[in-house]
């Protein structure tokens, strides 16, 4: 991105944040003490270690030590990069981002981000008021069974056949045709005519959370191929991190207690029509990691609901696969395999609603799926074929995070082999290697200097206390230069917390020193944190002058002092003994 964003703009945003509110709209918190606690959404915590302080405006995982301010966790939580939990954060409070140096806008990605929403918001407009003066479109809607208030609902349009006629039927100015041109979303073919991709074709818009239009599907009315098609990738629309309808889910349902993730548009329609409303896709794409964390960032149970026919049994499967190290002892996934050249469109017209939330209510567990899908083709009586089984479903049994889950379904595939005794099974898995620990500890030694700038991060109001830093100016103690630069920036930023002081110093050489010293815990009640922090800097400076006595002595000794010196020593010695 050319320009960069200036620092006071983000210390501006992290103070406008609130980071425990930040957080618990996307994750429950409980008030504990004057801090507040949940399970860490980053690992598989089984007990709540998952710190938010208002304080300090920062938050920190006892568990697996991730932590950071408002900021890291939109990057860690959302997938989003550094500039993109800022646009998050901007958008939040209504603000727009600055550049330094007077960055003209078509050299800048954000504001061709924000000219292209605009643009996809005008083009979905025209669509939409398109298809109510096509017939031809609205009786294919009313032929599948959509209604009007879905037609809305969903912001679904229609593209004509001839992009002129197009323009000149709903007054397009030359000016918006050479702006949609400009950003792709129309193109030149051979012949150098302007046309839409989508000629031809229902539109479904596609939302991202904040209800803005990022792209689009369209389905062919007619016997073009193919039957759909998405927008091409832009800066604002990545299909594998896209889902379609959930916009419209957390309109009614603002924390849904499931998801139902199905194959089409019309699927997530009808099904909604007929008052199952908690019904997403993921645009006819595969299923990506990216969706699986959007999907439980959003809900604890997912339900995939594939098509009967054997590509949607194969994508079934390969959904699992994809699904398994998302899983854990709060996120869990079920599967409803429809009949054969059924789909859920077809299904829902033959059956009715209420048959259809019978099948969403008896879905198959994921270890019901998992072990009918493994056991294809196996032959139990066979010992190779046992082997064979347990080459096949160790190696994604131990894709789960969940040490309970594994363990369940390590047991369930033991009783299968036929390995009953609890001794056996244990032999049986003995080969399979240790679940490896990649959490990083601190260990280093906690040392007063460590202690001393640890608690002027976590608590850099401190800097107040410190009234002349002369005597540090000469100190060679490890750590003071880093000492003295954070309390230089604390004393000119008198309200700075920690998230803010974090991230004045995100690009420096010494932020990931200054991220590991903002976790330590020193077991110091709260009242008493001033008295430590001042005999801190007491006990170094008297470190020092002891030091330079001992230097002094020495010399002393073997070549005597100068006059200048002897005072030196005098003088320390008196304050040595105050």
């Amino acid at each position: 991105m050319s320009g960069k964003i200036p620092k006071y703009f983000i210390n501006d945003l992290l103070s406008k944040t609130n980071i425990v509110d930040l957080i618990n709209t996307r994750i429950k918190l409980k008030k504990n003490g004057k801090n507040y606690q949940t399970n860490c959404p980053f690992h598989n915590d089984k007990t709540p270690s998952f710190t938010v302080s208002y304080e300090k405006q920062f938050y920190y995982c006892f568990g697996c030590n991730i932590h950071g301010n408002a900021i890291d966790f939109l990057i860690n939580y959302e997938n989003l990069n550094f500039i993109e939990s800022i646009e998050e954060l901007s958008l939040m409070h209504g603000l727009l981002i600055p550049f330094e140096n007077n960055i003209q806008s078509e050299q800048n990605d954000y504001f061709k981000k924000q000219k292209l929403y605009l643009l996809t918001d005008k083009i979905s407009k025209l669509y939409q008021k398109n298809i109510m003066l096509t017939s031809s479109a609205c009786e294919y809607l009313i032929q599948r069974g959509i209604n009007k208030s879905m037609i809305q609902f969903f912001s679904i349009g229609f593209s004509d056949f001839n992009w002129n006629f197009f323009c000149k039927k709903l007054n397009i100015t030359k000016k918006l045709e050479t702006e949609l041109f400009n950003y792709k979303i129309i193109s030149i073919n051979k012949n150098k005519k302007k046309y839409d991709p989508f000629q031809g074709r229902i539109i479904f818009p596609i939302h991202d959370k904040h209800g803005r239009t990022i792209g689009f599907g369209g389905r062919t009315i007619e016997n073009m191929s193919p039957k759909y098609i998405n927008s091409t990738e832009t800066n604002i629309f990545y299909k594998g991190k896209q889902i379609y309808g959930l916009y419209q889910v957390k309109k009614i349902h603002p924390k849904p207690k499931y998801l139902l993730v199905v194959e089409g548009y019309i699927d997530v329609i009808i099904l909604t029509q007929n008052k199952i409303d908690y019904v997403v896709s993921s645009l006819g794409t595969s299923i990506t990691k990216e969706h699986v964390q959007i999907l439980f960032r959003n809900t604890d149970t997912v339900i995939y609901c594939y098509d009967g026919d054997i590509a949607g049994k194969n994508a079934a499967w390969r959904t699992l696969k994809i699904t398994l190290p998302y899983i854990s002892d709060k996120k869990t996934i079920k599967f409803i395999i429809l009949p054969e050249n059924e789909d859920p469109d077809s299904i829902i017209k033959k059956e009715g609603a209420k048959n259809f939330k019978l099948r969403i209510k008896n879905a198959l567990t994921m270890s019901k799926f998992f072990f009918k899908n493994i056991l294809k083709g196996i032959n139990l009586s066979s010992s190779d074929d046992k082997f064979h089984l347990s080459v096949r479903a160790l190696p994604l049994i131990n894709c789960i995070s969940s040490d309970t889950i594994q363990i369940y379904l390590k047991q369930i595939l033991a009783r299968i082999i036929g390995i009953l005794d609890d001794y056996q099974f244990e032999k049986f898995l003995y080969h399979q290697k240790n679940k490896k620990n990649n959490i990083l500890q601190y260990k280093n030694k906690q040392t007063p200097m460590r202690t001393l700038i640890s608690l002027l991060v976590q608590n850099p109001n401190l800097s107040t206390l410190v009234t002349s830093i002369k005597q540090f100016n000469k100190s060679k103690e490890k750590g003071i230069p880093i000492f003295l630069e954070i309390l230089k920036t604390c004393s000119e930023n008198p309200h700075f917390n920690t998230g803010q002081l974090l991230e004045f110093y995100r690009n420096s050489e010494i932020i990931n020193i200054l991220k590991t010293l903002s976790t330590l815990d020193h077991m110091i009640v709260e009242e008493k944190i001033k008295n430590v922090f001042l005999d801190l800097l007491k006990n170094i400076y008297k470190k020092d002058l002891e030091k330079r006595q001992e230097y002094l002595i020495s010399k002393e000794r073997i070549n005597g002092l100068t006059m200048y010196e002897k005072k030196e020593i005098w003088s320390i010695n008196k304050k040595l003994k105050k």
